[in-house]
């Protein structure tokens, strides 16, 4: 091949192969929830930027996607009494766990969990669940229930 030639080829190949803005950036949180993932919704959801506030009959939620550090965002919850888990990320027959920190507390019969779930390396889901209750442990296992279900919505 002729030299004349190798350039323009190398700019026509890299044009080819710029790469796409990852699909994480462009997913819209609210429309990662639906109705029925914590029982009926009241209303519809409403985005700010990053973050989707979720009206369900007997809970709040506010998710938000972020671009940050899993052992930061984990350490800060850990930091104040949380604990670490795992959301099932893989598809039937396959391993693929993603780690998720939690920390849920009671403040005059509303539970309030915050929880961080890595999607791959700098790409996370922030959750604030809010529920009158003072079941710490039930509004967690709903709190992990629904970033599983975020997890499953999101672009892959």
């Amino acid at each position: 091949m002729s030299m004349r030639w190798t350039l323009p080829l190398l700019v026509a190949l890299a044009a080819c192969s710029a790469p796409e803005e990852p699909a994480f950036t462009k997913a819209d949180p609210c429309t990662l929830l639906a109705s029925g993932d914590a029982g009926q919704m009241n209303g519809s959801p409403t985005r700010t930027d990053r973050s989707c506030d979720y009206p369900f009959d007997s809970l709040t939620v506010r998710l938000t996607l972020l671009s940050a550090k899993y052992a930061d965002e984990s350490q800060k919850l850990l930091s104040d009494g949380g604990y670490g888990g795992v959301v099932d990320g893989g598809q039937p027959g396959e391993s693929d766990d993603r780690p998720l920190t939690s920390r849920c507390t009671d403040a005059s019969g509303e539970v309030t969990c915050d929880a961080v779930l890595e999607v791959r390396d700098g790409q996370l889901v922030g959750l604030k669940v809010l529920q009158r209750s003072h079941d710490l442990n039930a509004v967690g296992q709903v709190t992990q229930g629904l970033a599983a279900k975020a997890l499953e919505r999101l672009p892959k």
